[in-house]
């Protein structure tokens, strides 16, 4: 199973990040971002049988490839800003990272923008 390689690598990372913690802080930071980031990269990477997965749903839906285009984005954003938030926490960066996850927020209500007019279209449709 994938998920105990993703377990034991963290476990490992993080064993070596408390030891290098307590005479190189800056080698410990390093290690942490760049292990953060290899299994993050691992976990994008396995994400393409979920989107063939989604387009093959909306084919035979009939929803607008379009519409699963910005769901994937919207998606993909709120992953990529809980890890950079995360990333700054990481580094005592409080501040940084709540402004890394409004950044993500904003955009995603940007993306969902089409969404809400399409939906609040129907609604209005539907109504007498």
């Amino acid at each position: 199973m994938e998920i105990v390689r993703v377990l034991g690598i963290a476990l490992i990372s993080a064993l070596l990040i408390v030891l290098l913690r307590q005479e190189h802080e800056e080698l410990a930071l390093l290690l942490g971002l760049l292990v953060a980031a290899l299994i993050f990269l691992f976990a994008v990477t396995r994400l393409e049988s979920i989107v063939v997965i989604l387009q093959s749903l909306a084919q035979h839906t009939g929803v607008s490839p379009q519409y699963l285009t910005l769901i994937l984005k919207i998606i993909a954003i709120a992953y990529i800003a809980e890890f950079g938030s995360q990333i700054c926490r990481d580094a005592d960066l409080e501040a940084l990272a709540g402004t890394v996850e409004l950044a993500g927020r904003v955009i995603i209500l940007l993306l969902s923008a089409p969404i809400i007019v399409t939906i609040f279209n129907l609604v209005l449709k539907l109504l007498p």
